[in-house]
């Protein structure tokens, strides 16, 4: 489609530009010979008396206009990359002086310099576009004969064409019309074919945008039914846990309590044996639960701890987004007791989501130190450059962060005013810094 618009634009400017080549001729020739006519038949001094001042020297109108027009053919059809509003204000220029050449007797190199200018539009904007479109018809008008011979001295070439025979005149006369016809059909075709295709490529565009929102809808429901999977398979992962431990264990646990129940009375010897029996089983079902538990810890905090974790999760943010995270880490040598290193890896994690999701953040900052305000505390926080809130409502995201800090005996703060601001306030116990 864009190949087939392009080849009909060129052939119609190529058109304009041969139409504008024999307009020039038939109206400097007219010009040049008409004056020689009136010359040879010795009407000279009856055809000035009928002009209001002395015409231009044909020779030099004639040898000026082709210079010019050369010169402007030179510059539309070379190969300019990119397009340079200089060489357009240079074809204005030029167009101008052919125009005043002639006397203003035709305007039609007007519509080629429009063409030119819509031919390269797609190199520009729309404002671009209009400006140079503006000016156009503003030239256009000014090289108006009936307005501006009110205000400079022009000559009426249309007098030429009566100095010749009748025959001869009207022929010159019907070549003019046509030409001059030619000249404005194409141009008309060349306008309703550019706003043919700016109409089309808008449809396109359209249309790519319902698509692209299709598809990011797609993408939306495809995540949200991705994360409900994972969330039935992590509950069957859990129930699985569950009753491969706590069920076995209680299950045992039942037995051996009914059997002692049986031998109280019978054998009490024999029951003190089912009873630690029964505590071996209590022992191993803990461990199992503390096992299954610790599955549930995010695998970097176990490799790495809770500093060597912070930091891989945000290589992985930013390696998938063009945020950028930066993080203090100043605190001393502590041996965090998991719970509490879990919580505040969730919530550093929920913070930085948050920040990108919610808030289109380009820059979060995360700070983990010692509280300066009060001893023997942790802070943590973290702070983006996003939209923020005037009024913090906490959705689940949020409330659940302030549970994890409140399990720690931490406090949590919130403020949206200037981007996006969270900050907890934990406890240390003296075992894990000593």
């Amino acid at each position: 489609m864009m190949r087939s618009y392009y080849r009909a634009i060129h052939w119609m400017r190529t058109s304009l530009v041969l139409i504008n080549y024999a307009i020039l001729l038939l109206y400097t020739g007219v010009f040049l010979i008409g004056t020689k006519f009136i010359v040879a038949q010795q009407k000279s001094l009856f055809f000035l008396s009928q002009l209001s001042h002395v015409p231009k020297n044909p020779v030099f109108v004639l040898s000026g206009c082709m210079g010019l027009y050369g010169l402007f053919l030179a510059m539309i059809l070379s190969k300019r990359l990119p397009f340079r509003f200089s060489s357009l204000l240079i074809e204005w220029g030029i167009a101008f002086l052919i125009i005043l050449l002639l006397d203003m007797a035709s305007q039609s190199i007007v519509l080629l310099v429009i063409c030119d200018c819509l031919y390269h539009a797609r190199e520009l904007r729309s404002s671009q576009v209009y400006g140079i479109l503006a000016v156009s018809i503003l030239l256009y008008f000014l090289t108006n004969f009936s307005i501006m011979s009110q205000l400079i001295p022009l000559t009426d070439l249309q007098k030429y064409f009566t100095v010749f025979p009748a025959m001869a005149g009207s022929a010159l006369t019907l070549s003019r019309s046509l030409l001059e016809g030619a000249n404005l059909l194409i141009f008309l075709s060349f306008i309703a074919c550019f706003m043919i295709n700016q109409y089309e490529e808008k449809e396109s565009i359209v249309q790519e945008l319902d698509m692209v929102n299709q598809v990011n809808q797609e993408l939306r429901n495809y995540a949200a039914l991705t994360e409900q999977i994972a969330e039935n398979n992590e509950r069957k992962r859990i129930a699985r846990e569950i009753h491969d431990t706590l069920g076995h264990a209680l299950t045992g646990i039942a037995a051996g309590i009914d059997a002692c129940l049986v031998m109280i009375d019978k054998k009490p010897e024999a029951v003190k044996v089912q009873l630690q029996r029964i505590r071996h089983v209590v022992t191993e079902g803990i461990g199992d639960v503390r096992n299954s538990l610790q599955k549930l810890r995010p695998g970097a905090l176990e490799e790495r701890g809770l500093e060597g974790a912070i930091r891989k999760m945000i290589e992985e943010f930013v390696s998938l987004s063009d945020v950028d995270i930066s993080l203090i880490y100043q605190m001393p040598e502590i041996d965090f007791e998991k719970t509490k290193e879990d919580a505040l890896f969730r919530m550093i994690q929920e913070c930085v989501t948050n920040s990108i999701r919610h808030g289109r953040a380009k820059h979060i900052d995360i700070r983990i130190a010692m509280d300066p305000d009060s001893e023997g505390k942790m802070i943590v926080r973290v702070k983006d450059d996003g939209t923020g809130c005037a009024k913090v409502k906490p959705g689940y995201g949020l409330m659940q962060m302030k549970e994890r800090i409140s399990t720690i005996h931490g406090t949590l703060y919130f403020e949206g005013t200037d981007g996006f601001l969270c900050e907890a306030r934990i406890p240390l116990q003296k075992g894990e810094f000593e």
